[in-house]
């Protein structure tokens, strides 16, 4: 069994979306004779660091409790006044989450490496502020470094970057770590061909695709039913979008204000896509032109309920349709799942080119075993939800066509085929067996 560090600022029992990657990778590299030490934010810094945050004490406790995990704390990042917080966001390339926890963290790292000795040093991100840390980490113990992307640093924005120079910095700062890590991984195909042309002096064997996966045995398939009275709508998660980020990304220049008229964006997202938007379109559509099979229809939502999303729902008149049920643990979201008929799923639109991100709740829909009704633009979500073949793929910019697709669905003149081969081959357990062998063959190359 060879040791190597693990690095993940983000790791249960907080409850964010990345959190399950790096959880299920801990769970599964044992078996393959490889021990993660894995190093994270202690869990009472959370408030210190994050605005927001859900915790979860039952997530992964089994695999919490049989691994090797070092937590340390983090001083608060929110003693600043308005200014001096607007100067360290503004200014920063790779985030601030770790400027008041490096300081804890370097001087625990030399005990870490004297009773494990790592073979290796693996980070999975964001946040990107840990870049620049485990990168020193690897030059100053002469160790291979391997980056874990869940999302493209320089290509991925809510929010634009303060100016063109930021972003010209940022992509500078982040070809220098790429060009120094042993290995890159992202968590789409589409994030590595971003990768490669904006890094296209790197050599392509760098870089390896290992999608977010699925944990435990798959459910029975289970269609949906056109004989049933009633039939539930499922969506669990968070839609990362604000109405003020998307105008911030979607607003012209001449029309913002003060420094924002400089903000620069290398590719522009329309995350209103990633909300319910265009699924509530197709919900009145079907009210007004299939009024029997929408009375059937019930759409809860298991999350935050952002002020944005009530008010949505209230636009489209859908308060007797719709409800909001709030957050739940991760079981009881599970548990929900298994309650549904279909499973919703939304991605955001790229503007001009295919979007990147996979939701990580796509692979919960596919162990569920659930239809899944994909309001999806071109991209990565769309690709690998057909190839799943559980999935009804929807134009959000075409309703009708949408709405009709939904009413054959349901009425069972639409049968979907799950494709059992490319599903089992996205479970965590395969998954893992591709990253033991990128650690392995990391591991046998030493830096100078």
């Amino acid at each position: 069994m060879i040791n190597i560090l693990f690095l993940a600022f983000e790791f249960p029992p907080l409850n964010r979306g990345g959190v399950h990657r790096a959880l299920g990778f801990v769970k599964w590299l044992p078996k393959f004779g490889i021990n993660p030490v894995v190093v994270t934010l202690d869990e009472s810094s959370y408030e210190n660091v994050f605005d927001t945050y859900s915790y979860d004490e039952s997530l992964g406790a089994e695999v919490r409790k049989s691994a090797s995990v070092v937590s340390i704390q983090s001083a608060s990042l929110k003693d600043q006044n308005r200014a001096q917080r607007f100067i360290s966001i503004y200014f920063s390339l790779s985030g601030n989450e770790v400027r008041r926890w490096k300081e804890n963290y370097f001087a625990t790292l030399p005990q870490i490496m004297d009773k494990y000795k790592p073979t290796c040093i693996l980070a999975t991100l964001p946040p990107f502020s840990m870049i620049p840390l485990a990168s020193k980490t690897a030059s100053d113990w002469r160790l291979p470094l391997i980056l874990d992307f869940r999302d493209a640093w320089s290509q991925w924005r809510t929010l634009p970057f303060g100016t063109r120079m930021h972003y010209w910095a940022n992509l500078k700062m982040e070809r220098k770590y790429l060009e120094f890590a042993e290995k890159i991984i992202a968590t789409s195909e589409q994030t590595l061909e971003d990768f490669k042309k904006i890094h296209s002096e790197l050599p392509v064997s760098k870089f390896h695709y290992i999608p977010n996966g699925y944990d435990g045995n798959l459910n029975k398939w289970k269609p949906v039913d056109p004989g049933k009275k009633n039939l539930l709508i499922g969506y669990v998660g968070s839609f990362y979008y604000t109405p003020e980020a998307r105008e911030q990304m979607l607003k012209p220049w001449w029309k913002k204000r003060g420094h924002r008229m400089l903000q620069y964006i290398p590719q522009k997202q329309d995350w209103l896509y990633r909300s319910p938007y265009f699924f509530f379109r197709v919900l009145r559509y079907i009210s007004e032109h299939f009024s029997e099979q929408s009375k059937k229809v019930k759409v809860v939502f298991v999350g935050k309920k952002p002020k944005w999303l009530e008010e949505m729902v209230r636009e489209f008149g859908l308060d007797q349709q719709v409800e909001l049920a709030g957050m739940k643990s991760h079981q009881e979201a599970l548990d929900f799942q298994k309650q549904c008929d279909m499973l919703l799923i939304t991605s955001a639109k790229r503007l001009g080119g295919l979007d990147y991100s996979i939701a990580g709740k796509t692979f919960e829909y596919i162990q569920a075993q659930k239809p899944i009704l994909a309001f999806v633009p071109d991209g990565a979500q769309k690709a690998i939800l057909q190839e799943t073949g559980m999935a009804l793929i929807c134009d959000p910019d075409n309703e009708k066509e949408s709405a009709e697709k939904m009413i054959d669905l349901m009425d069972g003149e639409i049968q979907l085929m799950p494709q059992k081969n490319f599903i089992e081959s996205l479970s965590r357990e395969e998954l893992t067996r591709k990253l033991a062998l990128i650690i392995e063959d990391a591991s046998r190359k030493q830096r100078p």
